[in-house]
């Protein structure tokens, strides 16, 4: 399986007091221009996604509903609740597992998450150290879910190094 994992872009500051929760901020402007563009660049890839799962929070939401238009994936959109930026690896591997006859996937959520998920998903542990940039992406390939010995990591980019790769 490849598990393309996909940070949210910028959104509201968590101290703006026009949320009231975390889970409410939605994408700022910035966010949604360079979540477009990276998700361009992504597509310049030519990769084939079966499904997007996202977090149920809003901007983790709207960078997949972004995602699914440029990617042409609409109707391959579902909502995973362990992708919520509060939830564990374990609860987070347990849900993925029920999609393991997938081929290629794109999650979509917060840090750290998905940051301690690659790690996870490139050594079996918590040791090693991931960062993912906001819009930003990596692919991890596994044998299974959840995987017995670690992965490979395929490819890794920032928002920036995305949006350079969509076509001008």
């Amino acid at each position: 399986m490849r598990i393309c994992i996909f940070r949210h872009g910028e959104a509201l500051s968590k101290g703006d007091l026009s949320v009231s929760s975390d889970a409410e901020r939605p994408l700022v402007q910035d966010g949604i221009k360079n979540t477009r563009q990276a998700a361009e660049g992504l597509k310049a890839l030519n990769l084939p996604f079966e499904a997007i799962f996202t977090s149920p929070w809003l901007r983790a939401r709207q960078t997949a509903e972004i995602l699914c238009h440029v990617l042409g994936l609409q109707g391959k959109l579902d909502e995973l609740p362990e992708l919520a930026g509060d939830r564990s690896i374990e609860e987070l591997m347990s849900a993925v597992s029920r999609h393991s006859t997938l081929d290629q996937v794109i999650l979509v959520g917060h840090n750290p998450q998905l940051s301690d998920l690659a790690a996870y998903l490139l050594s079996l542990s918590m040791g090693m150290q991931v960062d993912l940039k906001k819009s930003g992406a990596c692919t991890v390939e596994v044998e299974r879910i959840p995987p017995k010995k670690p992965g490979t990591l395929l490819w890794m980019m920032t928002s920036k190094q995305l949006r350079a790769l969509r076509p001008r």
